[in-house]
């Protein structure tokens, strides 16, 4: 799950306390119960959007570019291997807190701001469309040390969001927050507050850009019964897509996986999410999986199952059948987002440093070179500059991701990651 930017004097460890309490949280949703990989379920019943299991998903990434640890170099280089990939937008998290860190309407243009302006240029740069992520109150709008305390003025948020929304044009779509139904991202996880928190902002990204869309935050899992209660406090017709992170609660089993008692815990319980939004008169409104993925690494006897890891290879083949699974029968998904781009580093948190496309010495795993396959057709082919070219049929190998990076950059062995129980 995406987490804080923060100041690189404190960064490193505020995101590493908030991925302890995300532990927590996830040990108490994951359902242990097991579970055998059947057929996936039927697309749900009545009107959806206008794609058809011909038209191929709108697939993107998380790109951290916001974190202070990553040079410029870095930033590029992660950026030029999704666009090679055949990625096509980018979700980049913005923190309020970063961009207005002292006061209403006064914005930090000697770091924050002109942070984000890099970024979102790179991305824009390469062809890439960019969805943000606004969230994290600064203390002066909330009165809490706690940036995950909604503003006490909702309107404090609105306007920072207006303010950004003009000013980054390039961003086509504003995620408002990031999973709004689990208490370690917005404290409290109540739905009443967060939709009183999505009305305000609508109107507010509308009048900052007309042609931007308003992203409902994508929850933890496919949590139907939160979203449910969020239609039920108003918050129809204050989003343009609706988004979830359909991450598995048994965090090693294939995306097919059917289990009933697992719930909002399978990315196979995205048709009750499309019968919940017709229900509310919105078949017609996109789904987003502004989150989703698996995290490669190795097991032990002691491993939580919701921290469960797989081999590279899995990683790879999940991607792929997960993207197989969308497109044929979910047609109301248009865009998904791999979480995420790169392997992170941050201390203890193994599961979540390993869910990368990239490696941390930017060579590519498995799983890019199936998003290529997916996006450009299967196999790629490695052209001679390094960027993927036309596709090979019949026997020919499957390339790697290897040449986007060779023979300019050379990189050290990879070593695996280490699993402390």
């Amino acid at each position: 799950m995406s987490r804080p930017t923060a100041h690189p004097a404190t960064g490193r460890r505020r995101m590493a306390a908030l991925i302890a309490v995300g532990i927590a949280a996830l040990a108490a949703l994951a359902l242990v119960s097991p579970a055998t990989a059947t057929a996936a379920t039927a697309a749900p019943a009545g009107p959806v959007a206008p794609r058809t299991a011909a038209t191929k998903l709108a697939v993107g990434a998380q790109f951290h570019g916001t974190w202070a640890e990553l040079s410029d170099s870095d930033r590029a280089r992660i950026l030029d291997l999704l666009k090679a990939s055949g990625a096509t937008w980018v979700r980049i998290d913005i923190s309020w807190s970063m961009i207005a860190p002292k006061q209403r309407g006064q914005y930090d243009t000697g770091w924050g701001v002109p942070l984000v302006d890099k970024v979102i240029k790179m991305a824009a740069d390469r062809g890439l469309n960019v969805l943000g992520t606004f969230w994290l109150t600064p203390q002066w709008a909330s009165g809490s040390a706690d940036k995950r305390v909604l503003p006490k003025n909702l309107q404090d948020y609105a306007d920072a969001l207006k303010w950004s929304a003009a000013r980054w044009k390039t961003v086509q779509a504003w995620e408002v927050w990031n999973e709004p139904n689990a208490a370690e991202f917005l404290n409290p996880a109540d739905p009443a507050a967060y939709t009183r928190l999505l009305k305000a902002s609508y109107p507010a990204v509308k009048a900052g850009n007309p042609a931007a869309k308003v992203v409902f935050a994508g929850t933890m899992f496919v949590d139907t019964d939160w979203i449910s209660a969020a239609y039920a406090a108003g918050a129809k017709g204050s989003f343009d897509v609706m988004a979830v992170h359909p991450y598995q609660g048994k965090a090693d089993v294939a995306p097919e996986d059917v289990n009933p008692s697992a719930g909002r815990a399978r990315l196979t319980h995205t048709p009750a999410l499309a019968e919940l939004m017709a229900r509310n008169g919105q078949a017609a409104v996109p789904i987003w999986f502004t989150e989703f993925g698996w995290s490669s690494h190795p097991n032990t006897a002691s491993t939580p199952v919701w921290y469960l890891g797989v081999s590279e290879a899995v990683q790879a083949d999940y991607l792929t059948r997960s993207l197989a699974l969308i497109q044929a029968k979910y047609p109301q998904v248009t865009n998904v987002f791999w979480y995420t781009s790169r392997d992170l580093t941050v201390d203890g948190a193994y599961h979540q440093n390993n869910r990368g496309l990239i490696r941390r010495d930017f060579t590519a795993k498995p799983a890019l070179t199936a998003l290529a396959c997916y996006t450009h057709g299967c196999p790629p082919v490695v052209t001679a500059k390094g960027g993927i070219g036309a596709t090979k049929t019949g026997t020919a190998a499957r390339a790697t991701m290897a040449g986007v990076v060779a023979p300019q950059i050379t990189v050290p062995a990879v070593r695996k990651a280490s699993v402390k129980g």
